[in-house]
């Protein structure tokens, strides 16, 4: 007889066999159920294609879609154009008219609701790596709507042919030659492609369905595909709107020796590596990129600007586009460290607001740390360019280290706002009239960095006075104020006598460049006026972490505005380029200030995650509300 601990040992060992069990089949039933939702639910075409299918995109409610363009407010604006009332006259209109009413006799109905018929289930469109042979896959509201199509518009690829030789049978499908490919329908679908190889899986894969087969692995058990689908897809319907969604396998794209090469290749030049260089490390090593547009996107993200926050704007609607990535901090080489940072690092910061503000960029850089990375980062051409720089800009600031002492004298946190200049009553006014522009800066030694900087400023002046005065041009004159707590530097060109009074002034009285301390806050602008309200405006405290990487906000319609400043000008280049008369000149300029003056604002956000990384892109239209 057993030991009453054996026996209970025995019993344990059962307990947790069982439990194993249990947890493995629960664990294959939850991985199979989550695979079938994926395959049936939302990737209804992805279990019908190859898998080694290396892009992906799927229109799940192209009814929305068309809605959202067909039915937004701004539509009977632009019918209201002009240019549009002459496109509407044109003969290639009417034909596009011709063929309309053709298809709308041939479905038995209009257009539109015709359209909404054939993609009731949606459209999707695949890329097969192998062949890279284009799937094209329509799902329509029935068996029915489908046969119509085939038998109303299919055909009629046959007419002027000879019909033996415009089709093909396969399998008991009639399979309709393209000039490059073929189509065909199978029950509610309709199946495009332009190399047989694709057509015939995808065609395998339906006729299979119908007869209750088990069939190959498809795109659907790509665990990328599903990977992305779980991160990206939105677990609301409200959220949803009418989406666009899209898959890239970088894992496989980058297999292709020129794609890698790309990715693996240096960045061209400096702005470059400050714009794309981390993007560029991330994707040599994330297995996908997942796209997502969105219409009808009602809120509005404030990326830059007192607050990061989300609020309704009455009277505007717009479209969304995200584009994720897996991430991780290890894929970011060393000598890249100055684009994301290391943890908590890496965030952009609050920039200040202006009047007139037109673009706000807001990044976190290590601009120091990439020039000093520059031999790894750059070709020899360009380092040698670097290196002729730093040489000059070390005599400017007294011989001081220009990447460690000046520019490592600078928090990573950078802002460049650019808004409309008030010229007001100002005399000379140039005649065309640009926006100022300045930078935003964070001294990490204020007391020791501003006497310096102030130094370095006035002898850039006594420079440009000296080339200025060799080559023809006004003298800058100098002045200093106390500004607040802290102070300000400006200079403003001397006008000559013929330019005292003249409303049509050089572009050089555009300029009046200062620059301004408050407490840590260094302004370098291209004018007096824009310095001062940066110095003084006010930023309100925000939590770091919840600061992108990078932002951007473009604001259209003070965009619209500085261009109306210079409508005269933008004619009259017009008529010089293009060979027009000024009346052709003004209706394309009008044109175009009326178009700009549709859109809102567009911001971009960079955001970093621990493991993701996302890009954003909002475009906002006012909607005539």
């Amino acid at each position: 007889m057993l030991h009453p601990l054996c026996c209970s040992a025995i019993r344990l060992k059962r307990v947790l066999q069982s439990l194993a069990i249990l947890f493995w089949y629960g664990n294959l039933l939850f991985s199979d159920h989550r695979t079938l939702q994926a395959q049936e639910i939302e990737f209804p075409a992805a279990r019908l294609l190859p898998p080694t299918c290396v892009l992906y995109a799927q229109v799940a409610r192209p009814q929305d879609l068309i809605s959202d363009v067909l039915d937004h407010p701004l539509r009977a604006k632009i019918e209201s154009l002009q240019v549009w009332q002459q496109a509407i006259t044109s003969q290639p209109y009417r034909n596009f008219l011709t063929g309309r009413k053709f298809f709308e006799v041939q479905m038995g109905m209009d257009w539109r609701p015709a359209i909404e018929a054939l993609t009731a289930g949606g459209v999707y469109a695949a890329l097969d790596g192998p062949t890279q042979g284009a799937v094209l896959l329509v799902r329509g509201r029935d068996e029915q709507v489908m046969q119509t199509f085939q038998m109303k518009i299919l055909e009629l690829l046959r007419l002027g042919k000879d019909a033996d030789k415009a089709t093909d049978d396969y399998r008991g499908v009639t399979v309709y030659k393209l000039d490059k490919g073929g189509a065909a329908v199978v029950g509610e679908w309709l199946v495009v492609v332009n190399k047989g190889e694709p057509g015939r899986f995808v065609l395998d894969r339906l006729l299979d369905a119908q007869n209750g087969e088990q069939t190959s692995e498809t795109l659907a058990d790509n665990p990328r595909l599903l990977d992305a689908f779980i991160r990206t897809s939105s677990p609301s319907p409200e959220d949803k709107n009418s989406e666009i969604w899209a898959f890239a396998d970088l894992q496989v794209i980058r297999e292709a020796e020129d794609v890698n090469r790309k990715l693996q290749g240096s960045a061209e030049n400096p702005l470059v590596e400050m714009l794309v260089g981390g993007i560029q490390s991330a994707l040599q090593k994330t297995p996908w990129v997942a796209a997502q547009l969105m219409t009808s996107v009602k809120s509005h993200e404030r990326f830059v600007g007192p607050a990061v926050e989300t609020s309704l704007v009455s009277g505007v609607s717009g479209i969304r586009l995200s584009l994720t990535t897996p991430f991780s901090e290890d894929w970011i080489p060393e000598e890249r460290h100055h684009f994301f940072g290391t943890e908590p690092e890496g965030h952009a910061p609050v920039l200040p607001s202006v009047t007139g503000q037109i673009l706000s960029v807001a990044v976190w850089r290590d601009v120091s740390e990439m020039w000093l990375r520059a031999g790894d980062l750059f070709d020899e051409n360009t380092n040698d360019q670097l290196a002729n720089a730093e040489s000059t800009l070390t005599t400017l600031f007294a011989g001081r280290d220009f990447a460690e002492e000046i520019l490592g004298s600078f928090q990573p946190e950078t802002g460049l706002i650019v808004a409309r200049q008030d010229f007001g009553d100002m005399i000379p006014q140039p005649a065309v009239k640009l926006p100022s522009f300045a930078l935003v800066l964070q001294m990490r030694e204020p007391q020791k960095m501003t006497r310096e900087l102030r130094r370095t400023f006035q002898s850039m002046i006594g420079f440009f006075n000296v080339i200025g005065a060799m080559e023809g041009r006004p003298q800058l004159e100098m002045n200093m104020r106390a500004l607040g707590t802290g102070e300000i530097v400006t200079s403003q060109y001397i006008p000559e006598e013929d330019d005292e009074d003249s409303m049509a002034a050089p572009l050089i009285f555009n300029f009046s460049p200062s620059v301004a301390f408050s407490g840590s806050r260094f302004v370098v602008s291209s004018t007096a006026q824009l310095a001062e309200q940066l110095a003084l405006a006010i930023t309100e405290d925000s939590d770091p972490q919840g600061q992108p990487n990078t932002a951007v906000r473009l604001s259209a319609g003070l965009l619209q505005q500085v261009l109306m400043d210079n409508r005269d000008q933008l004619i009259s280049q017009n008529m010089l380029e293009e060979g027009r008369s000024r009346e052709e000149a003004e209706t394309h300029i009008d044109l175009l200030l009326r178009l700009v003056g549709y859109f809102h604002s567009v911001g971009l956000q960079l955001n970093r995650q621990s493991d993701q990384l996302k890009l954003e892109l909002d475009v906002l239209v006012g909607t005539g509300e």
